[in-house]
């Protein structure tokens, strides 16, 4: 007669039949019964020996199973923490490559500015020598009319000092 179930109450159901075989045999005489009855014994203390070596089992299992979850957790912290770091490393280069750009878009800004304040004030500058130039001009056409005036004058006070013309008058 087997019994498959290793709970409490079959340990102590083999403990009572295995001690009411014993005391059967041992008052009848019969040694095969109260072998038997040591057996049922046997068979109580090993189920409760496999009962609680499975209950270890369980709890090393659990153990393992949570110690495994922690890792599973622990590495799932530290990815996070890994991408976190990346894209705070990421935000910090855009931020810089922002910055960057700025800088570079405000020394073109500034050397334009420098630029056309260069080209300003050499198109000032042409522009007075323009005046200047066309004053100048101003001066040598006049000098030169009034040269002209004078030659014209000196041409006819030649003329009229001319022996020749002189003699011709007359």
């Amino acid at each position: 007669m087997s019994n498959t179930d290793s709970g409490p109450i079959s340990g102590l159901t083999e403990r009572l039949k295995g001690t009411a075989k014993q005391v059967a045999g041992a008052v009848t005489g019969n040694e095969d019964l109260k072998r038997e009855g040591e057996m049922h014994h046997d068979k109580a203390e090993a189920a409760a020996e496999a009962a609680k070596l499975k209950a270890d089992a369980e709890r090393e299992e659990n153990k393992a199973e949570l110690v495994a979850r922690e890792q599973e957790v622990e590495a799932e912290r530290q990815r996070i923490a890994a991408e976190a770091a990346a894209e705070r490393r990421e935000d910090e280069i855009e931020r810089e490559r922002l910055v960057e750009e700025q800088r570079i878009e405000a020394e073109a800004r500034r050397r334009e500015a420098a630029a056309e304040q260069q080209a300003q004030a050499q198109q000032e500058a042409l522009n007075r020598q323009d005046k200047q130039a066309a004053i100048e001009r101003a001066k040598a056409e006049q000098e030169a009319a009034e040269l002209k005036a004078q030659a014209a004058e000196a041409e006819q006070h030649a003329e009229l000092l001319d022996p020749d013309n002189v003699e011709a008058r007359s």
